[in-house]
């Protein structure tokens, strides 16, 4: 359970990766890059798994998914219903996101920053994929999930919250895919 963040993680982005690599196996040119990504990721992973860490302890909050979900709905809504380009949604609920702490001095704020923000980068997810509001509602749950799962991991790592998004989007897409 201790590394089950980190899991995650190299699950998510070993498919990705892989999926890109199957959709290139032509173009030789674009599978060396992505062989160096792939093998580089993987030291990075490996080099995370063996340091030993002090066993994080359980801050699951609910107000962490309740964030997560308004982020994602609310840029949603903005690209979707607004007409909004899908950065300049991101950008806005996550600038949002960004200053809360700065005019609400309550730890709920620093809970809700970069729930809000992650949820930004669900909510990006193009309508044509997306479909509906539940798409965004379940794929902002599991990215607020991961979130709270991952919150003691990979601090002061660029890609965290983006990584966070993409993988609640690909699980989403992914039971989508094989359940209807």
């Amino acid at each position: 359970m201790k590394n089950l963040p980190q899991f995650i993680f190299l699950l998510f982005h070993t498919l990705f990766i892989g999926i890109a690599v199957y959709e290139s196996q032509e173009q030789f040119s674009q599978l060396i890059p992505l062989t160096l990504i792939t093998s580089l990721l993987l030291y990075f992973y490996l080099h995370n798994f063996s340091k030993s860490k002090e066993h994080a302890e359980k801050d699951i909050q609910i107000s962490t998914i309740i964030f997560a979900v308004l982020g994602g709905i609310t840029t949603f809504f903005l690209q979707d219903r607004l007409e909004l380009t899908a950065v300049l949604s991101a950008g806005t609920i996550g600038l949002f996101g960004g200053i809360l702490p700065k005019f609400i001095n309550k730890p709920l704020a620093k809970i809700a920053s970069p729930a809000i923000y992650c949820g930004a980068f669900v909510g990006m997810t193009p309508p044509v994929l997306a479909g509906n509001y539940l798409f965004i509602i379940l794929a902002s749950f599991f990215a607020g999930t991961i979130l709270i799962l991952a919150r003691k991991s990979f601090n002061g790592y660029a890609g965290k919250l983006g990584s966070i998004a993409f993988a609640g989007v690909s699980l989403v897409s992914l039971l989508t895919y094989v359940l209807l």
